[in-house]
């Protein structure tokens, strides 16, 4: 069965509404878009000037002569510290060393007993170790083997061994007993000094 349309008239109003709503539609959608790109231009552009009044408020800084001067002052700062670093270096180490001699002899003079004299302190380094070598005199061995056993027990120091004691007579007439004690040093003091 067909269906035969006798309102041709109404038919055609339809479609022709339906064309112009679509059209319509078009054209607002159309409008929308050039609308939305119209403030995205307005926008971007808005940005672009805020850009470029902050980029000038920084070059305007940045040609601030005392600016010029503080970075001038920086670049000095940072080659004097490339050629003074090492040196700095090498001075802070050996006011470590200075300091460790400082401890080593103050701990020495109150390892001394009182019938003991120290007379000639030397000290040599070699690349591995480095030794005291004291000199002196005391009134009898027991003296100078109680001051071994004091540096002995010093932190700074390593066993130490008798060189020589020889009987002797003072200035005074008094009889002593000369003496040479050399003291190994646990570590090389000023070994790291290059």
């Amino acid at each position: 069965m067909t269906v035969c349309d006798i309102n041709l008239i109404a038919t055609r109003r339809a479609q022709k509404q339906r064309t112009i709503a679509v059209m319509r539609c078009a054209v607002y959608s159309l409008i929308a878009v050039l609308v939305a790109v119209a403030l995205l231009y307005a926008r971007m552009w808005m940005a672009t000037r805020l850009v470029e009044g902050q980029i000038a408020v920084v070059e305007g800084e940045l040609a601030n002569p005392t600016l010029a001067d503080a970075v001038e002052r920086i670049r000095f700062l940072e080659t004097n510290i490339a050629d003074y670093g090492p040196r700095v270096g090498l001075l802070e180490k050996v006011h470590d060393s200075e300091q460790a001699w400082i401890d080593i002899l103050q701990s020495l003079s109150l390892s001394i007993p009182k019938g003991v004299w120290v007379s000639q302190m030397t000290c040599r380094r070699g690349d591995q170790e480095q030794t005291l070598t004291f000199r002196g005199s005391a009134y009898n061995q027991r003296d100078i083997g109680q001051f071994m056993m004091l540096v002995e027990d010093l932190d700074w120091s390593t066993p130490p061994r008798l060189g020589f004691t020889q009987a002797n007579v003072n200035l005074q007439g008094r009889a002593v007993v000369d003496f040479e004690v050399t003291v190994p040093l646990n570590k090389v003091i000023g070994s790291d000094l290059q």
